[in-house]
């Protein structure tokens, strides 16, 4: 039982560090699935996001994203 208590003294602060990975790993994998283009393999991200935690999503954010910029007619261009 000691293991359990001393997982319920830290549950204040893991339960919003949860909430945290959760909600980036969501939006990560959202944004990547509706990305038509990508740095890298797909497959590659969805591993990285899913099973590195919470810098998976941040990598992904960081290096993984092709830069999509409007013009001025209104069409999008993606920067490599």
């Amino acid at each position: 039982m000691d293991g359990f208590e001393a997982i319920k003294d830290f549950l204040p602060y893991l339960i919003p560090l949860l909430i945290l990975e959760l909600g980036l790993l969501i939006f990560a994998l959202v944004d990547l699935l509706n990305r038509q283009s990508v740095r890298g393999d797909k497959m590659l991200w969805v591993v990285l996001i899913v099973f590195i935690g919470i810098i998976g999503p941040i990598i992904y954010f960081i290096f993984g994203r092709n830069k999509v910029t409007v013009e001025k007619n209104g069409s999008r261009a993606i920067k490599e």
